[in-house]
């Protein structure tokens, strides 16, 4: 099915798994989100199975038979396996698909939250009428959907679009997948605490410094932006150090991809105006023959927070290539 086209979309349910919390939204016929329960995510398949299945009844009205999407961060196979979650407790292996099927009736799709994230801004975002595009998302972790031939394409296993573990700085930070030098390490949100941590501890980031002390679980994305918002030269510098890191990232999908657009989701599009502008700056400085190429914008999202659940509900009806467990 062409995502370009827009469609009658049947009322559904759409659950976001995330390291912090899970988002779940009932869906109209025509996209919007009628109603929408958030719940701390709890450590553990079988509990984070348990919550799923009472935020759907609860949304689903008991109707067994309403469509589920569920977007998951990390890597799903095409069977609805989570082989791997950083970002997640005690999850590794989780067959997702296995442990809801008994529960419910209708169809059941399982995905990685980035892809749905996509859906969402194909059907109502940045990402409407665009035939080749990249969504980044850059919150705890790094995420990355791919949009070609106005189609998700999730590579031979289900698992492409795995944009932050590209090795960008051998033997450099420790990411949180276990190997050093990945772009979640430097382009992520906690990269960017990471490339503040390693300012305070060699006395460059007084203002924060003296804010926080020795209380480094303080050190936040909101924080930071506060204080280059309010200014502050040597949290401006920061700032700048970590859009050129986020710029590489996007230049080495950029020229394996050449897509027309690249939209950034999760938390740092939320401080567009802070980060926007530089990271598109040193995207093109570093692009490969920029002033004789199409120029490739990069923009911010446009779904939000609620991203991930409205495309995990939008995927039911728009792409019969998912992961259909039921």
């Amino acid at each position: 099915m062409n995502l370009s086209k827009r469609v009658a979309v049947a009322q559904s349910v759409g659950i976001d798994i995330g390291g912090t919390k899970t988002l779940a939204l009932a869906v109209s016929s025509d996209g919007t989100i009628r109603s929408r329960r958030q719940h701390d995510t709890p450590k553990g398949e079988v509990e984070i199975a348990k919550l799923v299945v009472e935020l759907y009844r609860e949304l689903a009205n008991s109707d067994l038979t309403m469509p589920l999407g569920i977007g998951v961060a990390g890597l799903v196979d095409r069977s609805g396996r989570l082989f791997n979650a950083p970002n997640l407790v005690a999850v590794d292996g989780f067959k997702i698909a296995d442990l809801l099927k008994p529960h419910l009736t209708g169809r059941l799709y399982v995905d990685n939250d980035a892809n749905c994230a996509a859906y969402a801004e194909v059907h109502q975002g940045a990402l409407r009428s665009v035939s080749n595009g990249l969504l980044i998302t850059l919150g705890t972790g790094i995420g990355g959907a791919l949009l070609i031939d106005s189609r998700i394409r999730r590579g031979a296993f289900g698992m492409a679009g795995e944009p932050g573990h590209m090795i960008i700085q051998p033997g450099g930070l420790l990411c949180a997948c276990g190997n050093r030098g990945c772009w979640e390490a430097y382009g992520s949100g906690a990269g960017l605490r990471n490339l503040a941590l390693e300012r305070i501890k060699s006395g460059r980031l007084e203002v924060i410094a003296d804010l926080i002390g020795t209380n480094y679980a303080a050190l936040t994305g909101e924080l930071i932006a506060g204080q280059a918002n309010a200014g502050d030269a040597q949290t401006l510098e920061l700032v700048e150090e970590y859009a050129s890191w986020v710029a590489r990232g996007l230049v080495n999908c950029s020229v394996l991809l050449d897509p027309e657009v690249i939209v950034i989701g999760g938390g740092i599009a939320s401080d567009w105006a802070l980060f926007g502008s530089r990271i598109q700056k040193w995207f093109q400085q570093l692009t490969q023959n920029a002033p004789l190429r199409q120029t490739i914008p990069v923009e911010p999202a446009v779904a939000g927070d609620a991203a991930g659940a409205l495309g995990a509900a939008l995927m039911c009806h728009l792409d019969t290539s998912g992961i259909q467990t039921s």
